[in-house]
């Protein structure tokens, strides 16, 4: 059984697949068997830009790292319906238990925060809360650095503890190159208010990707 993460995030837009992409970078220079999944993706027009990227990353087929792609970038939940295929839940189970026995290290990269609608599941809107407390997974939530974050990172955080989900840190993503107060101080006031570690910060800059990795290079074991 793989090491399996599950990146999420206070909003969509935040920097997921960079985070994702920075760990898995670090991985392959590793030597490690990494593999990568995003359930489903949307705004693929015609491509999956994320899964695109990190297909590249890891060297898997482009068809093993998403699942379901839809064209219009909305919840999974519109999507599906706008576009007529439904997504189901029990396949995208499957085929994370089915990478965990593939891969030594697995990163699982949701879609917008853990709120975000994917279908309609056992009578009810399912969510990637659902996903993330009924498989076990261990997190990791990705939230911006910059003035906001407190609030929208304490409630995901407390969403999640709610759901028995166990949070294992957050990263905060593109601060500012000189920083502003509240991104200088919002990491001490995280952590207190949530109990959970910030790990790492990554800046803004020309390449963010680097910057991640030389950031969260030496935070592997805390991630997994």
């Amino acid at each position: 059984m793989s090491k399996t993460v599950f990146i999420t995030a206070t909003d969509t837009g935040v920097g997921k697949t960079i985070i994702s992409a920075a760990l898995a970078s670090i991985l392959r220079s590793q030597g490690k068997n990494v593999g990568y999944f995003k359930p489903v993706e949307t705004g693929c027009d015609p491509l999956c830009p994320d899964a695109l990227l990190l297909s590249k990353i890891t060297g898997q087929h482009y068809d093993e790292v998403v699942m379901y792609r839809f064209k219009e970038a909305v919840a999974p939940f519109v999507a599906e319906r706008e576009e007529g295929t439904l997504i189901k839940i029990d396949l995208i189970k499957e085929k994370i238990k089915h990478l965990q026995e593939m891969y030594e290290y697995l990163i699982i990269e949701g879609a917008g925060g853990v709120a975000v609608p994917i279908t309609y599941h056992n009578e009810k809107i399912y969510t990637y809360l659902d996903l993330i407390s009924e498989m076990g997974l261990d997190s990791i939530v990705v939230a911006r650095a910059s003035l906001g974050t407190i609030n929208h990172t304490y409630l995901t955080v407390e969403a999640m503890k709610k759901s028995n989900i166990n949070v294992k840190g957050i990263i905060l993503n593109e601060r500012s190159e000189s920083p502003s107060l509240a991104e200088r101080t919002n990491p001490k006031i995280i952590e207190h208010m949530t109990g959970v570690k910030v790990i790492s910060v990554c800046e803004k800059g020309k390449i963010p990707l680097l910057i991640c990795i030389e950031r969260l290079k030496d935070k592997i074991d805390q991630i997994f």
